[in-house]
């Protein structure tokens, strides 16, 4: 009895993850082909999970290199060595284009709406 509900939890779980995925694949897309559109839908239909994920799209490369920054210079260093370089200046400017973009957008559906 306890197994049939593992795995049926398990399967709605795979199920409702791939999407979620599916989703967040499709408003990728569509948001840099219509990004009024797509905004304006996650809006209007208040879509938490997809705006969540696409935050979360938008932040990720900076969390990825600061992971990765903090386990290499505690493998290679001992310690966090405190100067960044211009990788750090990269992930900054993509970080920034990337909340521009969609600063804009959300903008201008704000103006509209």
């Amino acid at each position: 009895m306890i197994k049939k509900r593992i795995k049926k939890i398990i399967k709605l779980g795979f199920l409702i993850a791939v999407r979620q995925i599916w989703k967040l694949l499709c408003n990728l897309y569509h948001l840099v082909y219509e990004p009024f559109l797509t905004l304006k839908t996650l809006i209007k239909d208040r879509d938490k999970s997809q705006i969540f994920l696409l935050a979360l799209t938008a932040v990720s490369p900076a969390i990825i290199y600061a992971t990765a920054r903090y386990f290499w210079d505690h493998y290679r260093y001992g310690e966090l060595v405190s100067s960044v370089g211009a990788v750090f200046a990269f992930i900054v400017l993509i970080e920034l284009l990337a909340f521009s973009y969609i600063a804009f957008w959300i903008f201008k559906v704000f103006k509209k709406v």
